[in-house]
This record gives C-alpha cells, structure tokens and sequence, in this order.
C-alpha cells in the first residue's frame, strides 16, 4: 500500500469520512470529502495519515478502546461526525489554512485541503488526537 492510499470507513464502507460543505463567508474553504490515507509517520508532529495518527497517539487510542493500527479509521470516523463543528485558526501566512473537527466527548482531526489528480478538492485527515477545545473561530459543521 502507497502512502497515499484512501484507507475504507468502516461504518459507510466508502473512502469518504464526512463532507466539508461550501461556506459561503469562507471560499477559500472549498466543498469536498474528507479522506483518510495511509500516510506517513516522519518524527514527533511531523506526517500524516494514519501511520502518524498511531506512532503519535498509539496510547491515548488504546486506552479509548482503539486497539490496533486497523482501529484508527474508526477512531478518525468516530470524530467526523455530520454536525461536528469545523474551526480555522487561520494562521498560514500563505493561506493554506488547516482546519480541525471536533467531537468535544473524543478528541479532534485536522485536516488539510488537497486535489486529486483529476484536481478535485478532497480534504485529507493530517493527524488526529485527544482534545475537546479547537482553537480559532468556528466555520461550519460536517455534513
């Protein structure tokens, strides 16, 4: 598997774990389906996916019930609820703004806009971890 793999949700059995919808007030933050990929662990705070998601949160995960490597989808889609709140802190200098997902009982997800290669928007899940309080202002929720 590429690191680049669209890793299954295991609740709807698609690649897609949410829907960013189009905010008007906010178009730098174009509609599209949130991802989760195999990614790539390359030291403290610095990958994504879902190899960084269990070489950086592997305890707090099992601790919660996520037992495995296989359990971080669940983990990811556990938070990315429809109607979770969508916050930006908007602190990119260059405007390429993450933004993080909250569900406040479980933890966060950030996520970063990219394209395919037919350059459609995706959003693909960086990294995601314990902590109920986003920073930033809240722009949406997860459809």
């Amino acid at each position: 598997m590429s690191n680049n793999t669209f890793i299954q949700n295991p609740y709807s059995k698609d690649n897609d774990f949410g829907f960013i919808p189009h905010m008007e007030k906010y178009p730098e933050f174009q509609e599209g389906f949130i991802k989760l990929r195999v990614g790539k662990h390359r030291g403290p705070n610095r990958g994504f996916g879902v190899n960084h998601i269990w070489a950086e949160h592997k305890q707090y995960l099992i601790k919660k019930g996520y037992q495995d490597w296989g359990s971080v989808a669940r983990f990811v889609a556990d938070i990315l609820q429809p109607g979770s709140p969508i916050y930006c802190e908007f602190n990119n200098i260059r405007g390429n703004h993450r933004v993080a997902v909250v569900k406040s009982t479980l933890g966060q997800a950030i996520l970063e806009k990219k394209q395919d290669a037919n350059n459609k928007i995706f959003y693909s899940v960086v990294t995601a971890f314990e902590g109920k309080n986003a920073h930033g202002t809240r722009i949406g929720t997860v459809r």
